[in-house]
């Protein structure tokens, strides 16, 4: 999404937050579309090719004295034409469709209030550390609630913090 929240910078109002929320919601409603269109697609492929396989090369199997070459090439490809058709379908559903819908799956949320119990651990936090109670406080001027994925971020950044000054830098290390 084109919002994203950093420790580093100044929160964003509540009206770019409600913006990108709508643009999200908005996104989604586009793909669920998108998702029947590309279903109805592959149904129609599926479908003729299905209408090929029954209508002329099986037939054309029953008796392969008619056209040897054409029948043999059939028979060897016919599998892996099939296999083709189901890569390149379920390829383009999960590069078009799928990667875009987990994205706003988890943006969509992102968006949303937190709870005070998810707000008080934040506040904790706050008290350790001066730059999480400094970005709580620039929230808190902005007179709006803490966001799903400012907590998260805050989260992450407490994390990281903590493993720093453990000596971890990359996680454990043996």
């Amino acid at each position: 999404m084109a919002l994203e929240f950093d420790i580093n910078s100044v929160p964003p109002p509540l009206t770019e937050i409600e913006a990108a929320l709508e643009q999200a919601i908005k996104a989604r409603a586009l793909l669920r579309k998108k998702n029947i269109r590309f279903l109805i697609y592959i149904l129609i492929i599926v479908a003729a090719y299905a209408t090929f396989m029954l209508t002329v090369t099986i037939p054309m199997l029953d008796d392969p004295t008619v056209l040897p070459d054409f029948v043999a090439t059939v028979a060897y490809f016919t599998p892996y034409l099939t296999f083709l058709i189901f890569l390149v379908g379920n390829n383009l559903h999960n590069r078009i469709i799928e990667r875009p819908r987990k994205i706003l799956d988890t943006a969509i949320p992102a968006f949303q209030a937190v709870s005070e119990k998810e707000a008080a651990e934040i506040s904790d936090c706050g008290q350790r550390y001066p730059e999480v109670a400094n970005y709580h406080q620039q929230v808190n001027t902005l007179e709006r609630p803490l966001m799903r994925g400012e907590t998260e971020m805050l989260l992450q950044w407490v994390e990281k913090r903590m493993q720093e000054e453990c000596g971890l830098t990359n996680g454990f290390s043996i």
